[in-house]
Order: structure tokens, then sequence, then C-alpha cells
């Protein structure tokens, strides 16, 4: 078998495939003869069907599969020699100009498409800064979040009429934007409005003092914070929650009082523990705390996500596009148009640049991920997990779990590709010129709206 490369221009290629009989010849003789011992044709005992017969009737199977196997072990054989960085998978060429008799099968000749990945510049010029937000911890925000711990620790009640600080238990149902009617096949669910975190005047005032079986008609974007809250109100998917324009019904069918919890011994000690904090002061103080370490958390997961968006819209690597949206097509388990790929592309594409950025990161730096690495990392996510439900894992309790996860190897591989990623957005972080800026509780939450 002889393969050769031909280059098209920086990102398009082909491999011409010469396959001799000496190939595969032997191979598909001795299926055919192992077939041979199996089928069954009238006239004749098992295994007496003459190789003929078998061979007009299954040869031309059996051959297509065989070079097709043959084709694919000696294809990345000869990619991985050459140590061809490609995109994909070789695609049969557009011209499908291949060469060879299937009825009397000798020479094949078969051509490939390949998209190459482009090299890529990690330079950013001195005027190229990215902005890291830091949230301003001030006296607002946190008096903000110790009305809402006295709140999650509070008392609930049931009330007979909607007044300040209650939750409204009640079912939303879509109405159409003209003349209020219900929509067919609209948003039906049951949801909570908090009317302390409605702004809106007239929203609360036609909330207020309504009891159960009480309609009200509300706008959707007026009862919510932002579109995932306004996903968990109405139980859709958050983008088409973004989008979501036309009113709603609202029918009362519970109304609950919070009443805060006091500010006092109590309270400190189901949140910090016994005796970590005595007074108001020092309570203060650790609600900062918690704050600037909260923030800090969730401002490097946005700086990160925000980071790697930036640095693909200013390197922008160049991609053999019309490549790609065939491999696509040809590559999807299920029948995909031109038309859903085309729409679907960009995005796409911005994943494809990102991988190839990193994976330019990785090599040029050399950067590696280890199995101790893996273990620890996979030992942090599952304790994240039950973490959100309160419940602590001793070292003895981990390890057996930890050792479960990893003999799945998509496991290894998605922890491990977590991991890769996290290392060259660290690198990247080193070549560019990052600027802190602080911002305001609401400027930062319009930042992570936009994400």
């Amino acid at each position: 078998m002889e393969i050769t490369q031909e280059k098209v221009d920086d990102l398009n290629g082909v491999l011409t495939v010469k396959i001799q009989p000496e190939d595969y010849r032997e191979k598909v003789d001795g299926i055919l003869e192992e077939y041979r011992k199996q089928v069954k044709m009238p006239g004749f005992r098992q295994g007496k069907v003459p190789i003929q017969l078998v061979r007009k009737q299954y040869g031309k199977a059996v051959l297509a599969d065989e070079l097709n196997k043959l084709m694919g072990e000696k294809m990345d054989g000869y990619i991985r020699e050459e140590k061809l960085r490609i995109l994909g998978q070789p695609i049969p060429a557009l011209e499908n100009d291949s060469e060879g008799d299937w009825d009397k099968p000798e020479t094949f000749t078969f051509r490939y498409d390949i998209g190459y990945s482009p090299k890529v510049d990690i330079k950013f010029g001195w005027f190229t800064k990215f902005v890291h937000h830091k949230v301003r911890i001030d006296d607002a925000l946190i008096e903000e979040q110790i009305g809402d711990l006295r709140r999650r620790y509070g008392k609930m009640s049931e009330r007979t009429e909607i007044g300040e600080g209650c939750l409204i238990v009640g079912d939303f149902v879509e109405l159409d934007g003209n003349g209020g009617d219900i929509l067919a096949g609209g948003v039906m669910n049951e949801g909570t409005i908090s009317l302390d975190s409605i702004e809106d005047k007239k929203t609360k005032e036609a909330l207020m003092g309504k009891s159960q079986g009480a309609e009200v008609e509300v706008e959707a974007g007026k009862v919510s914070r932002d579109a995932e809250d306004l996903a968990r109100m109405l139980g859709i998917d958050p983008k088409a929650a973004a989008d979501f324009k036309n009113p709603l019904r609202f029918t009362v069918k519970e109304v609950r009082h919070i009443e805060p919890a006091e500010l006092g011994e109590e309270l400190y000690d189901k949140l910090f523990g016994e005796d970590v904090v005595t007074d108001g002061e020092g309570f203060r103080t650790k609600v900062k705390e918690d704050l600037e370490r909260i923030f800090e958390r969730d401002g490097d997961r946005v700086f990160r996500r925000k980071f790697v968006e930036e640095v693909v819209g200013k390197l922008n690597p160049s991609l053999p596009e019309a490549f790609l949206k065939r491999w696509i097509q040809v590559a999807n388990e299920k029948p995909i148009t031109a038309e859903e790929i085309e729409a679907e592309f960009e995005e796409y594409a911005k994943g494809i640049k990102w991988q190839i950025i990193q994976n330019h990161i990785i090599d040029e730096h050399d950067i590696d991920v280890s199995g101790e690495e893996i273990q620890a990392e996979a030992g942090n996510a599952i304790k994240a997990q039950y973490a959100q439900y309160g419940i602590p894992i001793e070292a003895e309790q981990l390890e057996p779990m930890v050792a479960q996860m990893l003999t799945d190897q998509k496991e290894v591989r998605r922890v491990a590709e977590s991991i890769y990623e996290r290392k060259a957005i660290d690198k990247l972080r080193e070549l560019a010129k990052i600027k802190d800026k602080e911002v305001s509780h609401e400027e930062w939450m319009e930042i992570v709206r936009s994400l």
C-alpha cells in the first residue's frame, strides 16, 4: 500500500491511497472461505457451496469492508508517522475520483480530503489588555447578604394575604401578545415569586393584598431577577427564558411569610460554628470574609470564561471551513442538513479554535498531567458534589469512590482534559497583560448575565 500527500493550501490537503491486490487478497479470500463453510444455498450441502457462488454473492461487500478497515488503519498510521496536525478525520474527496474495478478487483486508488490545523502565533500586542473584574464588598452588599442569611434561617408561616417579605406560590400561564388569551401550547408551570425581589413598583402593588385564588397579569422580566431565575419559575430552558416576551397570568395558590432570624448567638453558631462569632461586629467581619471568598472564586471562573472568548477572538486562527462542514455532515450519527450545520457552525468554530490554541500552548510549553493530578481532581469533584448537600467526606470514604470513578476511561479523559485546559489558561494568563478592575455588585451581575 502506498499513501501520498498533496498540500492544496495551508489549510487543505489530499491523501491518495493506492492499494495493491497483495494488500487485501489473502484476507478477503480467508473471510469468503469462512463464509463458504457456513452459508446455505439450495442444491448444496452446508460447507460444500462452490467458492465462485460465495464470491459472487458476498465478494463485493467483504472486499469493501476489508478495504475500509485497511485504509483506516494505514491512514491513521501515516498521519502519526508524518506528524500531520489535522482537524477531524480524512473524508472521501469531493470529486470522488476513486479508481478500481469492483467486478475484477486488482489495484484500487482512493483520494481523501484532509483539513490541516493552522499554525498559531501566541502574541498579544502591547495594546491588548484583558480585564479581571473584582466585586467591591461594600456596606450595602454586606447588609444584603446578612438579610439573605436571616431569611434563610428564619421561620416560615402561612399568610392569607400577600405582604412585605412574602413568598407567593402559584401557577404561571403564558398568554398571547394580543388580547390576553391563553396561548395554545404555551408555558404552564407552578412557580414561586419573592415579593422582596420585585423592583418594579406597579408589579409589586398589583400583587400586594392579594389572597389565594387571585389572578394577576404580570410581565416575566418584572417578577424575575434574570433569565436563570425566570427559567426556574417557568420550568424552561435559560436560553428560551432570555427571549421570553409574552405576558403571564399568575394565579395565587399559597402565601408564605418568612420571619427573619434574630441576630444573635443562635444564628452565629448555626452559620459559623459554636463560639466562632460572639458579637455583631465579628459577624459582619465574617460575612465580609465569606463574600470575598465567594466572589474571588466566582470572579476567577467568570474571568476564565471571558478570557477564553477574548483570546479566541483576538488570535482568531483560520479554519478549513468548507472541509469541516462536510466532515460534520459525514461524521454525524444522525442525518443533518447543510442549513443546520450553517446555523450552528459559528459556535462550533469557536470551540475548534480554542482547542487549536489550547493544543498549541500544551505542546509549546510541554504541559503534562500526571496520574496523581487526575486522582486529586476527581477527589475534589466528588467532595464538591457532596458539599452541595452539606455532607462531609472523610479520606477513607473518598479513596474508594475516586478509584471507582476512574475505572471509567471516559471519566479519566474528561478529568484530564479539564486539567489540561486549566493549565493552558494559566499559561496564557502569564503571557497576557491582565488588569484588575473593581466593580459594584450590580455591574458584576450585568457581566455575569452577558455570558
